[in-house]
């Protein structure tokens, strides 16, 4: 009770009589609560109110759970909001009850093999070809899935609107419907009630893909990354339990981690003492490692020592003022990548736009409101990351990403695998289809890449894009084969359907090759080289990704897509 005292609550929920259990609940063990049901009042406590922890239902229908957190999360002002993902809900018995009214439950990322059981138990033998409806408001997923149905001889319909499925159910009588449970304005929950009210539908049978684990605590929730729970009973000490350990003043770190985590740097100048003592004092309150100046020349010393994430640089300094200070380090190739602001007490225009054509990445008017320092300070370290790290095609990480994690898994010398992946014949089928079809096909890589590797809210794998057509996997040795066969055999299934009819019969394309010359070209196929420290040391990631790109050179000469792993011993 004496840790719960004074902590503040809020509960978002559209359903009245749970909330108002929730909340005596938590009032009873000493939390302060409020409770809210619409999306304005919500941000608005959440910005305002500033709770220890916000108690989310993912099944709310007024407004899209996935959208507030999203919302929440991009927002500097409350990115570092906990959040924990709390579903009690007697619906739940449509699927886990004693009479469950679906034919198969799976849990995303979707395993294909299974997949394929839960539709031969449905009685849908592909040799008829029969009428799959997907109903899923997430529309890359909903085409991987598409493209799986049609490349194993079903016929497929996407349905994204969740307002639109009974109508179209009703007119398109499809002989099994693949269910997700959770989408805004209308859940799998309501539609399956629907279903059964009527007699042209009640028949149809109902495979359900969620994210969700129900009658299950997840410590990360595939969904959301958050903490989840989802039942129809939940034990208040359990649920008491979760919510101490959320609000608990020192998080503690992650299986593996390490107890202390890399602070960002930051470099604070400015020749008025009191003030930057100030600064730092609150910066580093806020969870950064803070480096201070007094001048301008000190401010170079200090970032050539200490590489800061992000510099903060009043205009108006001693011996070398801001902006002098912003065009030395934009000019040197070693600090140009370091965002900067500047602070300043004046409204010069000019001076404003001389550092914005430098690249200047913001400007503060003085006197600093430190909570909106911080706020930009986070913001503008969480774009930078994205831009030098993201691939923006694929949304995966990049190069800078992929080396650290090697070197990561490398210096803790467990065992460990890489897999490099890489397509062939990509540059003739860019030729034929043009380079927006070669996008989708890249996306829809990176999404059978995801689904395939990731297969639950524990998994410490890695995947990351290297660029074009190159992708990379991480995992443990263990599971490195068996996840390269699957890969393998699922692309083989979907490669198919990246091509129109007419190629699709012929069995390949004709385009020319690298030299101009005129050439067949079967269908896409994925090569991957697996790398491992089971049987031979590594040292470097030079090394790891040259043998990587051997492997993949001798996997890339297969007719159809193949893998090879190292076994050598030196």
């Amino acid at each position: 009770m004496a840790e719960s005292a004074g902590r503040k609550i809020l509960i978002v929920d559209t359903d009245a009589a749970a909330a108002a259990l929730l909340s005596a609940f938590l009032e009873t063990n000493g939390y302060k609560v409020q409770t809210v049901s619409e999306h304005a009042q919500a941000m608005s406590a959440v910005q305002n109110w500033k709770p220890d922890l916000v108690i989310l239902n993912i099944l709310i229908q007024a407004f899209n759970p996935l959208d507030f957190i999203a919302e929440i999360k991009k927002n500097p002002f409350t990115e570092t909001q906990k959040i924990i993902i709390f579903s009690q809900t007697p619906k739940a018995d449509i699927v886990t009850g004693p009479s469950p009214k679906v034919c198969g439950y799976l849990t995303k990322p979707v395993d294909f093999e299974l997949l394929k059981a839960a539709l031969r138990k449905a009685a849908l033998p592909p040799d008829k070809q029969p009428l799959v409806m997907i109903a899923d408001d997430d529309a890359e997923f909903s085409d991987l899935l598409k493209m799986f149905l049609e490349a194993n001889n079903y016929r497929a319909r996407v349905v994204n609107n969740p307002l639109e499925v009974m109508e179209r159910l009703r007119s398109e009588k499809p002989d099994a419907l693949l269910l997700d449970i959770m989408m805004p304005r209308k859940d799998g929950f309501a539609i399956m009630e629907e279903m059964q009210e009527s007699a042209a539908t009640s028949a149809i049978p109902i495979i359900v893909l969620s994210a969700l684990r129900l009658d299950n605590y997840q410590e990360r929730g595939v969904l959301t990354g958050l903490p989840e729970i989802f039942a129809r009973e939940i034990p208040g000490g359990l649920l008491l339990k979760l919510i101490e350990e959320q609000v608990a003043v020192e998080a503690r770190p992650l299986p593996g981690e390490a107890p202390k985590t890399v602070r960002p740097r930051v470099l604070l100048a400015d020749d008025q003492t009191e003030l930057v003592l100030l600064l730092k004092e609150m910066v580093e309150a806020a969870g950064f490692e803070v480096y201070t100046a007094n001048d301008g020349v000190e401010a170079m010393k200090v970032v050539f020592e200490t590489r800061p994430d992000i510099i903060v640089l009043d205009y108006d300094m001693p011996r070398k003022d801001g902006l002098e200070v912003a065009r030395d380090l934009k000019e040197n190739p070693l600090f140009a990548h370091i965002p900067i602001m500047i602070v300043t007490a004046f409204g010069d225009k000019r001076a404003k736009l001389t550092g914005l054509s430098m690249g200047i990445d913001d400007y503060l008017i003085k006197p600093v409101d430190t909570d909106e320092l911080i706020a930009r300070i986070r913001m503008i370290l969480k774009r930078n990351k994205q831009v030098l790290d993201t691939n923006p095609l694929s949304r995966l990480p990049g190069n800078p990403s992929i080396q650290a994690r090697v070197e990561r898994e490398i210096q803790r010398n467990s065992p460990f695998a890489v897999l490099y992946l890489d397509l062939n014949n990509f540059k003739a089928y860019n030729d034929i289809y043009g380079f927006e079809a070669g996008d989708r096909v890249l996306k829809a890589t990176a999404n059978l890449l995801v689904n395939l590797t990731i297969q639950n809210e524990n998994s410490e794998d890695f995947i990351g894009h290297i660029g074009g057509d190159d992708f990379i996997v991480i995992t443990q040795y263990s599971r490195a084969e068996e996840l390269a066969k699957r890969i393998v055999a699922a692309y083989d299934e979907i490669a198919p359907s990246f091509y129109n009819k007419a190629d699709r019969e012929r069995g390949h394309i004709v385009s020319t090759d690298r030299l101009g010359n005129i050439k067949k070209f079967p269908f896409l196929s994925i090569a991957i080289g697996v790398v491992q420290n089971h049987t031979r040391v590594l040292n470097s990631f030079a090394q790891v990704s040259n043998i990587g790109t051997e492997l993949k050179r001798g996997a890339k000469a297969a007719q159809k897509s193949h893998y090879i792993i190292d076994r050598r011993k030196d």
